[in-house]
């Protein structure tokens, strides 16, 4: 086996053969499922993409040649070719490797991103930036499939099929999923352009028998050929060179076709498709997308080493699960932008096929449809993780908030969230929320909470939103019953007052009954509107907020105004993230030690409010 450990970068490669690189993929291959089965992180996409990865370091030439990847979370290959396979043991955890692109990691993380549909965008940025004289050469972006469907990247397309004189590369890798099965129209176009294998096989062979320069002609009269053959091509319709479709795990027809990109003088589009979770047979055979992004697992089983007890529940199960509970007059519908399985929706959707739309990686689409449906008497819940919900908030704001639209928003991964690095945090939210007109914000303290938050505000004609976090938990205890906004109290004092919300409620309780201190512990279950006649009560009180989110926009922040507002003189500390902080790749535990939101600090925090 190739001591992938002892690369320091891929220059190594231009001096092996075929055979030895083909070798060389095998080997990352058994690294990468050896490392990702004892730390976790995204699998079948990296296991896919390994020839092409390997390919586009052999054949262009780093630093000057600049590979763009979308999202980024597909690049494991590429980190080993570039010097940091030793950073797998510690892969997505505090100070490891990170799980997409770096530009603090290494110079050849040219873009760093975490959402989709960028790469094409930022690559019209690099070909610009060389047309204005920087030192750059060829200039590569790799997207997939599904990312290729998002609305930005239609735009860049539009856009960089008008540069001249340069020749940016897209490179299309089509596995026919995103994190599960890839849904929509550009989907049903790519599997006739996968299926023309009459125009494929007529191109080969003519590239076996024909000169280069016959074979160069052929490629410049191909439109003519195709439109007898192969009548739906986007690409080519927009302007852009098209060369595919190939296979992208076979090492020695991707190479050919990079070289021949190279030599390109026009935008084109190299279309491959490869085989997500090559190399393994579990996540070969995946068509849910379990196998996308994983925990640590058995290798020989590929099953999760985590194992869920009785009555343990993901709170993206539970709230999913909720809806059935739901009693609305009106019809439901489910919307999610390519978040079935994320949001656990698969179950529901077996039972509900025709209740439950997946729009594939549109967040912006997403918030409007579901506008149109509550126009429509129908009874709209978008599912959406909270990082992507920030790519939805001109349509949020504008479709659903701003004419008090019933729409119910169930915001996954809500709070810090474990191994996603700073692009996948969802401590933006309640800033983003709290600023529209009309919006409900509300979060449990525990599943059951959650459950009764959920039916509650589906039955009230607001647009609402309902966080959860990526956590599991026990559904313990009686039913809960909500009938109004009012925050609750779950421990009484006469003195010092903690206000927060959450899981963190459960956690403070904890932390104030283990050390026997005399404080108020109240469950600010709906986080807009805040409860005023609650706060009246306060007056002249000295009060801590905690909370795990941005604090300009915070529900500490709306207390601090409406105490200055209504002269109320609430005492307030407020621990919050702090604005513009940047949160690292980690456990949720070591990301609140870095920001003093830990229990050993929070207890101080409490301890000077009780002094």
């Amino acid at each position: 086996m190739y001591d992938l450990k002892s690369i320091k970068d891929p220059k190594f490669l231009k001096n092996m053969s075929i055979k030895e690189m083909k070798a060389l993929c095998s080997d990352i291959r058994e690294f990468l499922i050896d490392n990702i089965s004892k730390t976790g992180g995204h699998l079948g996409s990296n296991l896919g993409i390994v020839e092409l990865s390997v390919a586009l370091l052999y054949v262009f030439d780093q630093p000057n040649d600049k590979i763009i990847f979308d999202v980024g979370h597909q690049m494991y290959t590429y980190k080993i070719l570039t010097g940091r396979a030793s950073g797998f043991e510690n892969l997505r955890q505090f100070n490891g490797l990170n799980g997409f692109a770096d530009y603090d990691e290494s110079a050849y993380d040219v873009w760093e991103s975490g959402h989709s549909s960028t790469s094409i965008s930022a690559l019209a940025g690099f070909i610009i930036a060389k047309q204005n004289g920087e030192d750059i050469n060829d200039c590569v972006a790799v997207i997939g499939d599904s990312s290729v469907a998002n609305g930005e990247a239609f735009e860049a397309l539009n856009f960089i099929a008008t540069i001249d004189k340069n020749n940016p590369i897209i490179i299309l890798n089509d596995n026919k999923m995103g994190i599960s099965k890839t849904v929509g129209a550009t989907a049903k176009i790519f599997n006739l352009m996968r299926k023309s294998c009459v125009y494929h096989g007529i191109k080969k062979v003519l590239q076996i028998i024909l000169p280069k320069f016959i074979t160069g002609w052929f490629h410049q009269v191909k439109r003519g050929v195709k439109a007898t053959i192969q009548h739906e091509n986007i690409f080519e319709d927009l302007g852009l060179d098209y060369y595919g479709p190939y296979d992208g795990n076979n090492l020695r027809e991707v190479i050919r076709v990079l070289e021949r990109a190279k030599e390109s003088k026009k935008p084109c589009v190299v279309h491959v498709y490869t085989k997500k979770g090559k190399g393994y047979l579990f996540a070969e055979n995946d068509t849910e997308g379990k196998f996308h992004g994983v925990g640590p697992f058995d290798k020989e089983t590929g099953k999760p080493l985590k194992k869920y007890e009785e009555d343990e529940f993901s709170y993206s199960e539970f709230v999913a699960s909720s809806i059935n509970d739901v009693e609305v007059n009106k019809h439901v519908v489910c919307v999610t932008p390519a978040m079935i399985v994320g949001s656990r929706l698969k179950h529901l959707q077996n039972e509900h096929p025709n209740a439950i739309f997946d729009v594939g990686i549109a967040e912006e689409h997403a918030a409007s449809m579901c506008a149109a449906l509550a126009l429509n008497n129908q009874k709209p819940f978008l599912f959406v993780y909270s990082t992507f919900a920030q790519r939805a908030y001109d349509q949020i704001l504008n479709d659903i908030s701003r004419r008090k639209l019933p729409v119910t928003i169930c915001i996954d991964r809500a709070g810090l969230v474990s191994g996603d690095g700073s692009t996948h945090q969802g401590i933006y939210d309640v800033a983003m929320f709290t600023s529209m007109p009309h919006m409900i914000v509300c979060q449990g303290k525990t599943l059951k909470e959650s459950k009764a938050l959920l039916k509650y505000i589906s039955q009230i004609n607001y647009p609402s939103v309902i966080r959860f976090p990526k956590a599991n938990e026990f559904a313990l205890g009686d039913n809960v019953e909500i009938n109004d906004m009012s925050w609750e109290v779950v421990k009484e004092s006469d003195k010092n007052v903690i206000i927060t919300y959450g899981t963190s409620v459960m956690r403070i309780l904890k932390l104030v009954n283990d050390n026997n201190l005399d404080v108020c512990v109240v469950n600010a279950r709906f986080i807009n509107p805040i409860d005023e006649a609650y706060l009246h009560t306060l007056k002249n009180k000295h009060v801590l907020v905690y909370e795990e989110v941005v604090e300009n926009g915070s529900l500490g922040s709306l207390i601090s105004q409406y105490s200055m507002k209504n002269d109320l003189n609430i005492k307030l500390s407020h621990v919050a993230i702090p604005q513009g902080a940047y949160i690292p790749f980690g456990d949720v535990n070591n990301i609140r030690k870095i920001f003093r939101l830990d229990d050993d600090n929070l207890l101080k925090e409490i301890k000077e409010l009780c002094d």
